[in-house]
């Protein structure tokens, strides 16, 4: 959404993931370099073990499924961060990135939404044969071969964990 780091009073982090999305975007991509050379943006991959933690939270909420490896990385470094003893709040319109961050009680800022109101728990069903799929990587329904969709089956007020 153009968040510029360069009027940031904090340290900021990103991940390499982003550096690489934004190649193709002049505006953000210009930001980004500057802010990295002048020192104010910081870009750090996220441990193994993180990755790993966020992955199977999002296996566990359902997120797996649309959380991009941009997505993982982010909230990853943000867990690593806390280990660190910092305050990281994530900033991402994402709902599922917001899901997965309040489930590990990390703080997330919207940009241009409201953020969440209610942390799902999602599961992927058939909606040709109905058959559900609960926790699991599939793109596509085993016995029938036809895309999955996702459903919530469980919600819980989020915390509004923003700063």
């Amino acid at each position: 959404m153009g968040l510029d780091p360069l009027g940031l009073e904090f340290e900021s982090y990103s991940v390499p993931e982003v550096t690489d999305e934004l190649r193709q975007q002049t505006g953000p991509s210009y930001r980004l370099s500057v802010s990295t050379a002048s020192g104010k943006m910081k870009v750090q991959s996220p441990s193994r073990s993180s990755l790993t933690r966020v992955l199977d939270q999002a296996r566990v909420l359902g997120d797996k499924v649309v959380l991009s490896e941009t997505d993982t990385s982010i909230i990853a470094l943000a867990l690593d961060l806390s280990k660190e003893g910092k305050t990281p709040i994530i900033v991402s319109d994402d709902y599922a990135v917001q899901n997965v961050a309040e489930a590990l009680k990390l703080n997330y800022q919207s940009l241009a939404t409201f953020g969440i109101r209610a942390k799902f728990n999602w599961i992927l069903y058939c909606p040709a044969c109905f058959r559900q799929y609960p926790n699991v990587d599939a793109q596509d329904c085993l016995v029938c071969g036809t895309k999955l969709k996702r459903k919530p089956i469980e919600k819980e007020a989020a915390k509004q964990r923003s700063s």
